[in-house]
């Protein structure tokens, strides 16, 4: 059975990783506009921007969730501090 593993800071996430020897993770992120229903009676166009930057070893999942407008600085600093990222586009359009 699997378990998940959740950090609060990237620094956080990175440092558990090295530890680990894990050098892969996967950049799954959403950058679209999308119909949200924001009240009973109104239908709006809202901005979706997160990430979430996972591995795994072991059974246990290793994850880092982000929602802002930084996303390309967080793989940069991935890619500089050594991990091989693989980026994932999960927009629905």
């Amino acid at each position: 059975m699997s378990r998940e593993e959740i950090f609060n800071t990237l620094e956080d996430f990175m440092a558990a990783l090295k530890k680990l020897n894990l050098t892969k993770v996967a950049f799954s992120e959403v950058k679209e506009r999308r119909a949200e229903q924001t009240r009973e009676d109104l239908l709006e166009v809202v901005v979706v921007r997160e990430a979430d930057i996972l591995s795994y070893k072991d059974s246990v999942i290793y994850k880092f969730s982000d929602k802002g407008e930084h996303m390309e600085s967080l793989f940069e600093t991935l890619v500089e501090n050594g991990f091989e990222v693989k980026r994932i586009s999960k927009n629905i359009t």
